[in-house]
């Protein structure tokens, strides 16, 4: 099994915390959607004939895309890979784009599953992160999706934004799991270079969340997510048995997937590759056959490292028996070593023969993992 992910580059605006690559200027969707349509062609042989479990459209902003346009991409997708008859079909979508017509028009092309950027239902907040709907659309996307037979949703909420208290970031919470969703997506907001909330945060225009105040929130996350019955699956991840996102889990699970569109990034279990993040570039090198991208030869240490910081983040933790497999006893002797000292802070736990982070060890994973990586 593999998956196959699409990125979509377009948005009718900037948010100002996101550093995916996205541009608002559409003048050039009609030659991408050309050039993307080729892609998917000329790299049908990538994936080695392996039937396609998943199809993850991101961006971006996919819902950006006409019904006409959804339905020519999965088209040729159709006549150029092997499906799978238990397809998860993902789009990712902004709440202002989900009329009721739209949601029916993505049902009918086989889209199944939703991902829906929320993030907040706070309008204040929503402002701040310079987001396009209303607490209220969102909600109504959510339900409306429910109402034309799309069961499988998954919302997205951010939390760790600079003045979102406890009790608002509870009342958020609230709200997320009265809707009728099966998944839920939820990041600490970042910083990242080069976005316009960093330059804010660097000319002093606001203060960053607590660090304190940031851990109450992941602390209330995690019990309310429990409550609910959708526990934490991956760090970032919560949904109840049977409701996870099989797309993401692929990557957590190291399973081979092809990206296609500027910026996508391709696995095959032995080399990384990545489209270039210039639409003009992508189109050029797509429509002359000389894709634009770079490769990356993994090491047995570069594979080891991406399987130690996939598999700690998810409830599953380290299987030692299947480390030991992959890469030997030595290795595994040694991450057992590595270990003890997290161990006995009660920051990893071991159970038989897996090792999986605790609640606490969650808090600091980064700083674990970081322990952890063979050097």
């Amino acid at each position: 099994m593999a998956g196959i992910y699409i990125h979509i580059p377009f948005c009718s605006q900037k948010c100002n915390y996101c550093d995916f690559y996205s541009i608002v200027n559409q003048n050039r969707k009609s030659e991408f959607l050309t050039a993307l349509e080729k892609e998917i062609i000329q790299r049908k042989d990538y994936l080695g004939n392996e039937i396609i479990d998943t199809i993850y459209l991101g961006g971006g902003t996919p819902s950006i895309l006409l019904e006409k346009e959804l339905e020519s991409i999965i088209k040729i997708i159709s006549s150029n890979y092997r499906l799978s008859e238990n397809l998860e079909f993902t789009l990712e979508a902004n709440p202002e784009d989900l009329s009721k017509s739209y949601l029916l028009e993505i049902k009918n092309l086989g889209i199944n599953r939703l991902s829906i950027g929320t993030q907040s239902f706070i309008e204040r907040d929503l402002k701040f992160l310079k987001r396009n709907h209303s607490s209220e659309k969102a909600i109504k996307a959510v339900l409306d999706a429910e109402a034309i037979g799309i069961a499988n949703v998954s919302i997205d909420l951010i939390y760790g934004i600079p003045n979102l208290s406890v009790s608002d970031w509870e009342a958020n919470l609230i709200k997320a799991f009265e809707l009728p969703i099966k998944h839920l997506s939820s990041y600490h907001l970042t910083y990242e270079e080069g976005t316009l909330l960093n330059k804010k945060l660097k000319k002093g225009l606001f203060k960053p969340l607590l660090e304190k105040d940031s851990l109450i929130q992941f602390e209330l996350l995690m019990d309310y997510s429990k409550m609910n019955n959708m526990p934490f699956y991956e760090i970032s991840n919560f949904a109840s048995e049977g409701n996870y996102s099989k797309h993401n889990k692929s990557y957590w699970e190291q399973t081979k997937y092809l990206g296609l569109g500027p910026s996508a990034h391709s696995f095959n279990t032995i080399t990384r590759e990545w489209n270039v993040s210039n639409l003009n570039q992508y189109i050029t090198g797509i429509l002359n056959k000389n894709r634009s991208f770079e490769l990356e030869n993994l090491s047995k240490k570069d594979i080891q490292n991406e399987y130690l910081i996939t598999r700690l983040r998810t409830k599953w933790g380290v299987d030692l028996n299947d480390y030991t497999q992959k890469f030997g006893e030595s290795a595994c002797l040694e991450l057992v070593k590595k270990s003890q000292i997290f161990i006995v802070e009660e920051a990893i736990s071991k159970d038989k023969n897996v090792i999986r982070l605790t609640e606490k060890g969650l808090l600091v994973s980064d700083y674990i993992l970081e322990k952890l990586f063979i050097l």
